[in-house]
């Protein structure tokens, strides 16, 4: 749509910094303004300017409450994608310089709009979000407690891998030469399993949030049937994309998630490097995860509800021998395994996006 006026706003917790141009006749006016939206809106109401008026903000840490309070009182708002946005070659550097820029963006056709959730979308998305945090932070407390067993020269040979409940019972039995070291080893120890009953509890209300809401199990149903997405992760992609329809098509959203590989290309040559890992980390984590399954024998297709659609059953049981098979060339042309995996999940969000918009 096209604006008669942009108002660029640089948001923070406290204050805004706007700045509103007049395409039609170069006029710009700013101002720094409370974090209040009313106040915004008085302002944008007070000048006279011309309508429509277009509102935008990059997306970050102040989340979507601006959007949605300028939504409400009849001004468009678009929240742009930060990774999205052309590189600033400007020097200069401040809040009333932001604001200026993001309208002038806006102007030029260089915003790529962000898509504004509802406010229980948003809840359901953090609850995603904390799953990830808790688990980030359990693997860094595990890896915590290996390195201090390196660290120590101390070495465990009991089973040939940690984190069985051998290993476990080791653990809290092992005393090390000296009293203190014993103590760090127990306080890490401690760390993980207060993390890991924190996982749990994190997992459990997930659980019965889905269970709770008939709406959402049913559009996270025909995730489950793909190989290698549970429920855990079919909820996550159902709460942070929340409509596939808004893609073109896979490799969009393959993009989306920053699994597309970067490129550095220039008249005739050609030179593609390390996936771009501009978009979403949390689903581009769990995609990449759940492509690792892809490198094991597993059964052909998933058993889920009668109400997932035949349709969307062949086509989970397709990508799933696709995938296999793919998985197994790249090993056999001696692809790396982590880079193999990448490759696999790439894939797997081009057929997790054909599945989500098949009719049901």
């Amino acid at each position: 749509m096209r604006y008669s006026t942009i108002v660029g706003i640089d948001t923070h917790s406290k204050k805004n910094a706007v700045c509103a141009i007049v395409p039609a006749t170069g006029e710009m006016r700013e101002a720094v303004l409370s974090e209040d939206p009313g106040q915004l809106l008085s302002w944008i109401s007070g000048q006279g300017f011309p309508e429509p008026v277009g509102c935008v903000y990059e997306s970050g840490p102040t989340g979507f409450g601006l959007a949605r309070a300028l939504e409400a009182g009849g001004v468009a708002c678009t929240v742009a994608a930060t990774s999205k946005l052309s590189y600033r070659v400007d020097r200069q550097k401040n809040d009333r310089a932001d604001a200026k820029w993001l309208a002038r963006q806006m102007l030029a056709g260089g915003v790529r709009a962000v898509r504004v959730p509802t406010p229980e979308e948003e809840s359901l998305c953090h609850l995603s979000r904390l799953r990830g945090e808790v688990a980030a932070d359990l693997r860094k407390a595990k890896q915590r407690v290996s390195s201090f067993l390196l660290l120590t020269g101390t070495e465990y040979t009991l089973t040939k891998k940690k984190w069985s409940k051998t290993f476990r019972k080791w653990a809290e039995s092992h005393e090390f030469d000296q009293p203190a070291d014993t103590f760090t080893f127990r306080c890490k120890m401690s760390a993980v399993l207060r993390l890991e009953e924190r996982l749990a509890e994190v997992e459990a209300e997930i659980l019965r949030t889905i269970a709770s809401s008939p709406k959402l199990s049913e559009r996270m149903s025909r995730f489950t049937c793909i190989h290698g997405i549970g429920k855990v992760s079919a909820f996550s992609l159902v709460c942070e994309v929340h409509d596939f329809d808004r893609f073109n098509n896979g490799a969009s959203f393959a993009s989306y998630l920053g699994l597309v590989p970067s490129e550095s290309s220039s008249g005739k040559k050609v030179s593609r490097g390390a996936i771009a890992k501009q978009g979403n980390s949390h689903l581009r984590r769990i995609l990449v995860e759940a492509a690792s399954c892809y490198s094991k024998q597993f059964k052909a297709v998933r058993s889920e509800g009668a109400a997932v659609p035949e349709a969307v059953r062949a086509k989970a049981e397709k990508c799933a021998a696709r995938l296999r098979k793919r998985r197994a060339a790249l090993k056999m042309r001696g692809v790396s395994a982590n880079k193999a995996k990448v490759a696999v999940a790439r894939e797997l969000a081009e057929w997790i996006y054909h599945i989500a918009v098949m009719p049901a």
